[in-house]
């Protein structure tokens, strides 16, 4: 082997494994102090692309979490005043009852039910959390939404749950008292439509007294509600309009808009555009700016809610309502059937918040849902006759309304009750999600200190030889002076 001083190849090739061994060392270094075997691009491209893709997954996932967290409360809020209500209402029917059968004085019955309202509304107002009321069924400068919206996962869908009306309004008992007036239809004189008639059907319309003094609020609506004893659901196949298609059109702001009504309960409108929420409601919204609610009812009937874009107030609450209850009774055992009809009918009534009862002598007699008793008006099916209406009276009328109340405050707790099940699925499903995907990235790009303990050990003692090996090198280069001594 040549001896040169211009060319050090023992040190050449030391300096390279000493640098080698520094840089591996580096990196050992740095997946012991942070605990990641890929910490950068530069250590793997593609593994870190992988990660930080997943890892902005799970960032979303917990804003998912704080949403649906939100939610929880505010179902949980809704729900425990829910409950208040539920027991103010059981205790007003329990003293209307003993009145009854005690004979108790007037004045003292309605002093009693007029607590029981103020408690209703009391518990209704404080159902607010963080300025979301689910029970109130109108904003105001403290309730500045009626539901609520939350992403239920990272695509961006969301968990809606609308609001309802649990007020002592909202649940039909406006003026509950004594002198409370209900109304007595004679079913024995209705003509009910034959089966698979879509364009002739029976129709009960009834106005609460907001509607008959045309001094609506946001707080007490005007509600006209159609209950339409439909015999064939959906439009006639000979291209004629549903009676039900009629009768929402009838409530727009161009009133000869055509409303074709789908099997399916569904809406077909020129123009209009649809958004179906989480909980099942249909929204339409026009090109003049009215809307149609749609919503199934408990016993699968289509509830239509129309409101004009000119009746509705500052904070965007509709003060005057037409709804149209299509009311199936196509499911009768035959066309004759007239108690099964009208059966599915009391049940319909009873879904919208009124209460209903049909007497043995076929008198149907409705209360609640802050009926005027005077304004209740039936068209017979086909030949447009109206059906004699009248007003009642008396305690079993009241009973009637509170029954109504309860009813209708039920189904506002169930279905808070479901929507909060819903909300903790969604919560219990998404938190395993991002366990599962922060495991993931653990599997992708965390060190195995284990083996990176080793590691650092070796390349410790690795580094200590090369430097002595680099030493050496570079010190036989002096040895080439002892060459030239004398």
């Amino acid at each position: 082997m040549s001896m040169s001083i211009n060319t050090n190849t023992a040190a050449m090739s030391a300096l390279q494994v000493l640098n080698q061994t520094t840089d591996q060392l580096s990196k050992t270094q740095n997946a012991v102090s942070t605990g990641k075997s890929v910490s950068s691009a530069s250590d793997s491209p593609a593994i870190y692309a992988i990660s930080q893709t997943m890892n902005s997954q799970i960032s979303a996932l917990s804003g998912v979490s704080t949403g649906l967290q939100f939610a929880g409360q505010v179902l949980s809020t809704a729900s425990s005043q829910a409950s208040s209500i539920s027991t103010v209402l059981s205790s007003m029917s329990e003293t209307v009852t003993n009145a009854a059968n005690n004979g108790e004085d007037q004045d003292t019955l309605n002093s009693q039910l007029s607590s029981y309202l103020s408690q209703i509304d009391v518990a209704t107002s404080n159902s607010t959390f963080q300025g979301v009321n689910l029970l109130s069924g109108s904003t105001s400068n403290s309730v500045k939404y009626t539901q609520i919206s939350a992403a239920q996962d990272i695509n961006g869908n969301l968990f809606t749950m609308n609001g309802a009306d649990a007020t002592s309004t909202g649940l039909g008992l406006q003026g509950l008292s004594t002198d409370m007036k209900g109304t007595a239809v004679d079913t024995d004189s209705l003509t009910l439509s034959a089966k698979g008639d879509a364009t002739a059907a029976t129709t009960l319309t009834l106005k609460n007294q907001a509607s008959a003094t045309g001094t609506p609020t946001a707080a007490n609506p005007a509600i006209s509600t159609s209950f339409i004893l439909d015999a064939k659901p959906g439009d006639s196949t000979d291209g004629s309009a549903s009676a039900v298609g009629s009768a929402i059109a009838a409530g727009l702001t161009t009133a000869d808009t055509t409303v074709t009504v789908g099997a399916n309960g569904a809406l077909t409108i020129s123009g209009a555009t649809s958004r179906t929420t989480s909980d099942g409601t249909t929204t339409y919204s026009l090109t003049g700016g009215d809307t149609i609610t749609a919503k199934a009812d408990a016993s699968g009937n289509m509830t239509y809610s129309v409101a004009k874009v000119g009746d509705l107030d500052a904070n965007g609450n509709a003060k005057t309502l037409t709804k149209v209850v299509d009311v199936n009774v196509s499911g009768a055992s035959s066309n004759t059937t007239k108690n099964d009809q009208l059966a599915t009918l009391v049940t319909a009534i009873g879904n919208d918040g009124f209460g209903a009862s049909l007497a043995n002598d076929g008198t149907l007699t409705i209360a609640g849902g802050n009926l005027d008793a005077t304004k209740a008006t039936v068209t017979n099916a086909g030949d447009d006759s109206a059906t004699a209406t009248s007003t009642t009276s008396g305690t079993d009328v009241v009973q009637l309304a509170v029954t109504g109340a309860i009813n209708k405050m039920s189904r506002i707790s169930s279905s808070l009750g479901v929507a909060s099940n819903t909300v903790t699925q969604l919560q219990t499903s998404n938190s395993t999600l991002s366990d599962a995907l922060t495991t993931g990235v653990g599997a992708l790009t965390d060190a195995d200190l284990a083996a990176e303990s080793a590691k650092l050990t070796s390349l410790q003692t690795k580094q200590q030889l090369a430097i002595q090996s680099l030493s050496i090198a570079n010190s036989q280069s002096s040895n080439i002076m002892s060459l030239f001594r004398g």
